[in-house]
């Protein structure tokens, strides 16, 4: 006769894991690659994981939707500082997109980390990547240059993502008629200079009269925008309704869904969640050294009529070539440079090379017939791949218990 032991006890429920994430403050793609993942995540993984946000100023108010439980405005200086941090919310394990120089801090601080990587066809053996991170995820990209193979072999335990996408809407939308999308991305980079006012005062004018005379009849401008700088008083004279301002990441995605052009810096995300969508696409000129190598991808992938260069006299690409082996910073200086320079001299003759470049850009889109070459065999997985990737990293370091979790 079976002995009764009296009631069953329920299992013990699983106590969620903390994650800390932080994203590289250089443009809008690493808050665009953290929406994605963190989005899955907390969607898939049951019961969802606590959230610790550290930096990402300038992506935060792509990420203003997550359900983040604490902010820190900026990590701590000392790896003393960084542990105490870990130790006070508990935390498992760590996401970073790009920045490399902090994923390294929590590395030595004993925190098992995921890094996720979408530019790995960018560096060079002068750049700076944790090579030793617990999961290193790169994103898969058409090809790699030389310069990036002594870097990229360094790396322990590298695993390949398709791309990390946001999921699109399940809804087809039909577009508002004469909507375009003008996006100028983060415009932010910490060795940028002046350059974040100069890019969009030498683009942004010319680009709103080229769409008006295409005869688009209303224009969003996206990207970390302040409306009341001097250059969007002259972009609401350009003879086109605009409307001007940051979104959040989610937003942003919903007029993608209603636009029927985009008009975009070449940032790699925002040309991804495009093709995603089939929408017809302008490639403006490169803000950064990374933008030139993704608007050459685009214009292999898509349509080289439909990327706007620089004229010759504003940057030679020679210049940034010829600097390019010794790191990403030097080509950098030079890219920005140029365009300070190019804002500065205020050539109306520049800007009406812009105003037809684009109109002619925009006439070219109008008949192009596909618009997802730019993910050829990628796949659109990426943001679950990270997820399983830092499953993985839960399961072989599960972390301190949930007794006495403080809540910071």
């Amino acid at each position: 006769m079976p002995r009764d032991d009296g009631p069953e006890r329920a299992p013990a429920a699983r106590a969620p894991a903390t994650i800390v994430f932080r994203g590289h403050d250089f443009g809008w793609g690493s808050a665009g690659k953290l929406h994605a993942i963190l989005t899955d995540l907390t969607d898939q993984v049951s019961p969802p994981p606590r959230l610790i946000g550290v930096g990402t100023v300038l992506g935060r108010p792509l990420l203003a939707k997550l359900p983040v439980d604490t902010w820190y405005y900026r990590p701590p200086t000392t790896t003393e500082g960084l542990r105490a941090l870990l130790h006070r919310h508990r935390v498992s394990a760590a996401l970073v997109v790009l920045d490399a120089e902090f994923a390294s801090a929590l590395l030595a601080a004993g925190c098992p980390t995921v890094f996720v990587d979408s530019l790995p066809y960018l560096w060079t053996g002068n750049d700076t990547i944790p090579h030793n991170a617990t999961r290193y995820c790169a994103q898969l990209c058409e090809s790699l240059p030389r310069t990036c193979w002594g870097s990229l072999r360094a790396i322990e335990r590298l695993t390949w993502t398709e791309a990390i996408l946001s999921a699109p809407a399940p809804a087809h939308h039909a577009g508002t008629p004469g909507l375009a999308v003008l996006n100028l991305g983060g415009l932010h980079s910490p060795l940028g200079g002046d350059s974040a006012n100069a890019y969009p005062g030498l683009v942004v004018e010319p680009t709103l009269r080229a769409l008006a005379q295409a005869g688009l009849r209303t224009v969003e401008i996206c990207g970390n925008v302040d409306p009341d700088t001097s250059w969007v008083q002259g972009a609401r004279r350009a003879g086109i309704p605009v409307r001007v301002g940051p979104r959040s990441h989610a937003e942003f995605l919903a007029l993608l869904d209603r636009a029927q052009l985009l008009v975009t810096s070449p940032g790699l995300t925002t040309l991804l969640e495009a093709a995603q969508r089939r929408l017809p696409t302008v490639c403006l000129p490169p803000q950064n050294v990374s933008q030139i190598l993704n608007g050459d991808r685009f214009a292999t992938a898509v349509d080289a009529a439909c990327r706007v260069p620089w004229p010759p006299e504003v940057l030679d690409l020679r210049q940034v070539e010829a600097v390019r082996a010794q790191g990403e910073h030097a080509a950098l200086s030079v890219v920005y440079g140029a365009i300070e320079r190019a804002a500065r001299q205020a050539d109306t003759r520049v800007r009406e090379r812009l105003r037809r470049d684009v109109y002619a850009a925009v006439r070219r889109a109008r008949r192009v017939s596909d618009w997802g070459g730019l993910l050829g065999r990628m796949g659109t997985r990426g943001a679950h791949q990270v997820v399983q990737r830092l499953g993985e990293v839960l399961a072989e370091h599960p972390g301190p218990t949930s007794a006495g979790r403080e809540t910071g």
